[in-house]
């Protein structure tokens, strides 16, 4: 898990706990956090999409751009807003490329470094 902070352009940042998902391609909150960054899902641009998740169910989302801030540097991130409620994932794209990631089991930490 890590904190990270999330935002929309323009709009007000909050943090948020991120379960790290080499798995997913996309960061993905639940319609309840998008909310609190002023992001209706009703109001979003974009088709509905049916989106796979872990437990090999599908769930509705939105896509659009968030920016994400780690270790004090900002990326802008394509993200998904699920229409239910999920865990907050922090996918791949626009974060991986960005950042080696260590995981240290034995200290119970997980380390961002700027790539």
């Amino acid at each position: 898990m890590i904190m990270a902070k999330l935002r929309k352009e323009n709009g007000q940042a909050r943090y948020f706990e991120f379960l790290i998902d080499s798995g997913a391609d996309f960061t993905m909150i639940s319609k309840s956090y998008a909310s609190i960054l002023d992001l209706e899902y009703s109001n979003l641009k974009g088709e509905e999409i049916k989106v796979e998740v872990a437990n090999l169910t599908f769930i509705h989302a939105k896509k659009t751009t968030l920016i994400l801030t780690i270790e004090g540097n900002d990326f802008v991130i394509p993200t998904l807003i699920a229409n239910e409620e999920v865990e907050c994932l922090l996918g791949r794209r626009g974060v991986f490329e960005n950042f080696d990631i260590i995981f240290q089991e034995n200290q119970q930490q997980v380390i961002f470094k700027k790539a």
